[in-house]
């Protein structure tokens, strides 16, 4: 299966990491400035209790997370003021996730943040 971590910066996003078996929360219905092409989405936002009839848990293990731009991306970090991702070339990368959301320091801007995340059901 497969579904869009799209961020939403300021901390308001779930962590996920290749090969984690964990709950995770996915919308209902993807938000319209998300292009889904149909896929679930991430849950991102407002835990509260007046969010809840927004999202739905479910139990999966994560295969694969991609970034057309980026590759590979074995783990993300969503603590802080700045997000970590750790890519599977190596590298980590910073992205400004408070004043600047989605620059990522030493690389050119990035216009489509949609990272596609491969999963199984646990």
């Amino acid at each position: 299966m497969k579904a869009i971590w799209f961020p939403y910066w300021y901390a308001l996003d779930q962590s996920i990491e290749l090969g984690a078996e964990n709950e995770f929360d996915f919308f209902k219905v993807p938000p319209d400035y998300v292009v889904s092409e149909g896929l679930t989405v991430f849950y991102h936002g407002d835990w509260s209790d007046r969010s809840r009839s927004l999202f739905e848990r479910k139990k999966i293990r994560i295969t694969a997370i991609r970034h057309p731009v980026l590759g590979d991306i074995k783990k993300i970090e969503t603590d802080g003021l700045d997000y970590t991702m750790h890519l599977a070339d190596g590298r980590v990368l910073k992205v400004e996730a408070e004043e600047t959301p989605g620059v990522v320091y030493g690389l050119p801007p990035i216009q489509d943040w949609r990272i596609f995340v491969e999963f199984d059901p646990a």
